[in-house]
């Protein structure tokens, strides 16, 4: 999926601050059309012809950062918040981490879910803002972790995926099925699930995780 658009410009200048790069944290493609990207305490950022933001300035303006909102608007990513500390120079790569919403292609390995307090009979409560991501057992029998983070919206829902690099060589029973655990980070405190079995290139949908049941 290709979200990029921009006019030509010079990617680096004299007078830049520094530049963000943004990938789509699924399939690593750079993103810039349809994305609001902006510099608290700057002048709106510039869209080169390489789709990289670059702001325009001096030196003596990176002080005057205050903060950079990235808003994805309609297209299916979580909205990114940094802090000036966060920001590296003079180039940055930012992930945008997928939404439920997320058209994914053949191919990808994943899960769509929820994430909720406690299982019925209690009152469904859902679990909002937490870290979520996938683990994978390789053919070796160690565990890998996913490099993509997603992130819990208001409702709980979340999308988590697996991105296997080409030499990545995963444990696969029978079926074709990769072992993996879910692993959910909340309040600085961490717990995952027991082990699932996900087809591989294929999302898992409407699956429905509680916080209460999940174990260190």
């Amino acid at each position: 999926m290709s979200r990029f658009k921009g006019e030509p410009e010079t990617a680096f200048q004299r007078n830049s601050l520094f530049a963000i790069e943004l990938v789509d944290a699924v399939t690593m493609e750079r993103v810039s059309d349809g994305v609001k990207v902006a510099g608290e305490g700057l002048p709106k950022p510039i869209v080169n012809g390489g789709g990289l933001f670059v702001w325009p300035g001096i030196e003596a303006d990176f002080a005057k950062l205050r903060g950079i909102s990235i808003d994805p608007d309609l297209l299916p990513y979580e909205k990114v918040e940094l802090k000036p500390a966060d920001v590296l120079r003079p180039l940055m790569t930012v992930q945008l981490r997928p939404r439920v919403s997320y058209p994914f292609a053949a191919g990808i390995t994943g899960i769509r879910g929820a994430l909720i307090e406690e299982l019925p009979p209690r009152p469904r409560v859902p679990v909002p803002h937490a870290d979520v991501f996938l683990r994978w057992l390789d053919e070796h029998g160690v565990w890998r972790e996913a490099p993509t983070i997603s992130r819990t919206e208001t409702n709980g829902d979340f999308a988590a995926i697996v991105r296997l690099a080409p030499d990545d060589l995963p444990l696969l029973d029978p079926k074709g099925a990769m072992t993996v655990r879910l692993r959910v980070r909340r309040n600085f405190n961490e717990r995952g699930t027991a082990d699932m079995k996900l087809a591989q290139g294929r999302i898992a949908d409407a699956l429905t995780f509680a916080w209460d049941e999940l174990r260190p």
